[in-house]
């Protein structure tokens, strides 16, 4: 009975490794794609949801308010800091002359988050809240606008300009998300 020679065995495994070697390098260059396109649709996802909730909170407010509290504020609406004065809520509806607040802005001890709270009056039912709309913020930029479309303080805006980036999940230089919108306040 004839076996295999130590030259076969030897090529044999040779040939084996470099195939597996292959194959290996095939598997990971796979995976590393897959993650980087997983990444950018988790990221596209997050800054259309974030830039969704910021919308919605904006065509909700009745004006943009110079800062919260009305008194003595410690949130100032700015650049980068959104204020927003929404009708106070009860369970017949609206109630007249009585408004609950909302703030956007970037936490100050975690700036890739941008936080949004709201401030509710204690005649209303809306509730208060303190939520992350993303942890992946680069910047956030508001710009106040009269009817015309011209630039204008926070308190005297009908429109409100939302200009988000987001950082990427994946690692590379330069591949941040960016979404712009020009929103109108409700009585607008």
């Amino acid at each position: 009975m004839k076996g295999f020679t130590l030259v076969e065995t030897l090529l044999t495994t040779s040939i084996a490794v470099i195939v597996g070697i292959v194959l290996l390098s095939i598997f990971l260059n796979h995976t590393g794609v897959f993650y980087k396109q997983n990444a950018l649709v988790t990221e596209g996802l997050g800054l259309n949801d974030a830039m969704s909730v910021l919308s919605n909170q904006i065509r909700q407010g009745v004006s943009v308010a110079a800062g919260y509290p009305e008194s003595s504020p410690t949130i100032l609406s700015s650049d980068t800091v959104l204020v927003l004065k929404l009708p106070a809520l009860s369970s017949s509806g609206v109630i007249s002359n009585v408004y609950d607040f909302v703030a956007i802005f970037p936490d100050l001890s975690t700036p890739t988050v941008l936080r949004m709270q709201t401030f509710p009056d204690p005649a209303s039912i809306r509730p208060g809240s303190n939520q992350v709309l993303t942890t992946l913020l680069q910047s956030v930029k508001f710009t106040y606008y009269d009817h015309s479309g011209n630039v204008v303080t926070p308190t005297n805006a009908a429109l409100v300009g939302v200009d988000l980036t987001v950082l990427s999940k994946t690692g590379s230089i330069g591949s941040s998300r960016t979404t712009k919108a020009v929103v109108d306040l409700r009585n607008h």
